[in-house]
Order: structure tokens, then C-alpha cells, then sequence
């Protein structure tokens, strides 16, 4: 199966932060979560470690707006699926730019045209643009942005069944209709950014 361009792009850049020493998965819960098993193995010579809300199970239990590690500690942070479950997304991104050292890597993925999906321990408070990743990472001294899809990929996900057998043919659609420029619809971001 051929792998989307985003794909490719977070693999890549997963591929460098585990060059990385000190490296932090921001709300990861236990490690490896929330996809990062078959990248298990980019990580076997770092110290990679998780933070997350107390009682989720990640080795650094804390609050996401005061993180608990020392102001440049840190080489790496890798922040999937989370800043749309925190109160103050803009405090969230400072602090991990703070624990960042100089020339540390942040890989961050956010929604955009999403469901719904709150929980009883954390609320679905946003979504986010282009836009609003060009200021939240204004900070950083070199940010790339890749859109998740276009258009049919980010429908897709909307649908009430397994949307797996339709991930290829969405694909298709937003790449003959031209769906993935920089303003059409998208189901999410990666961010990679330099401090």
C-alpha cells in the first residue's frame, strides 16, 4: 500500500527525533502510545520517556500548562492528539518550547476537521488551521506544516463504520480534485518545529 504523503512526513521526522537523547511524549499516557509502537524501535538509544495528567500511567505525571521538567531539558517532544483536549492550547505549546533545548525538535499533530471525541477524564475544546499553527509555533525558529488529507480524507472520518477500506480511494479524490492546497478542508497537521 502506498503511503500518503503525511504519512511519510511523520515518519520522517520521528526518524529524527530518535537521534535525539532526552526525548518526551506529551500526553502519551504510557509509552508508546497512540501509534508509536511500530516506531518502537527509532527510540531503543534514547531516553525517551511519557508525560501526562496524573493517573494516566506515563513515567512524568503533571500538568501540561506548568510542566514539571527543567527549562531546556529536554532534546525532543513529540505531542500527539492532545493540544485539542487542554484549556489553553497557546500555554501548552510555550511550555513545551520551554523544556525544549536550543535546537530541540517538537512533532506535533492536531485536528482540524475532526469528530468529536471527549472522554470523562479530558473535554474536546478545539480545533485548529493553518493559521492558527503559524502563531501558536510563531516562537520556533523554523516550523514545516503538512496537511492531513484534503477534503475525502478528512470526510472520511465522519463516517459511523470502519473507514480503513476508504482511506486509499479519499486519497484519490483529494488528489484528482485537487483538494490538499493550502486553504481546501483537511482532517489535521503535523507540525515540525526547531526551537
Amino acid at each position: 500500500m502506498n503511503k500518503q504523503k503525511d504519512h511519510i512526513f511523520f515518519e520522517e521526522k520521528l526518524r529524527l527525533i530518535g537521534q535525539r537523547k532526552n526525548i518526551v511524549d506529551v500526553g502519551g499516557a504510557g509509552r508508546f502510545s497512540k501509534g508509536l509502537v511500530p516506531y518502537r524501535h527509532l527510540f531503543n538509544d534514547a531516553n525517551f520517556r511519557s508525560f501526562d495528567m496524573p493517573g494516566a500511567g506515563a513515567d512524568i505525571e503533571g500538568d501540561i500548562h506548568h510542566m514539571p521538567m527543567d527549562s531546556e531539558s529536554e532534546d525532543a517532544v513529540i505531542c500527539n492528539a492532545v493540544l485539542e483536549h487542554v484549556h489553553d492550547p497557546i500555554r501548552a505549546v510555550e511550555e513545551m518550547r520551554r523544556i525544549l533545548k536550543p535546537g530541540g525538535l517538537a512533532l506535533i499533530q492536531v485536528p482540524s476537521t475532526y469528530p468529536y471525541h471527549a472522554n470523562k477524564e479530558y473535554g474536546d475544546y478545539w480545533r485548529f488551521f493553518e493559521d492558527t499553527l503559524v502563531y501558536l509555533f510563531r516562537d520556533f525558529s523554523s516550523v514545516e506544516i503538512m496537511k492531513q488529507g484534503g477534503f475525502f480524507r478528512a470526510m472520511v472520518v465522519f463516517l459511523p463504520f470502519d473507514k480503513r477500506k476508504l482511506e486509499r480511494p479519499a486519497a484519490f479524490l483529494d488528489r484528482l480534485f485537487k483538494t490538499e492546497g493550502k486553504r481546501h478542508t483537511t482532517r489535521g497537521f503535523y507540525v515540525y518545529a526547531v526551537k
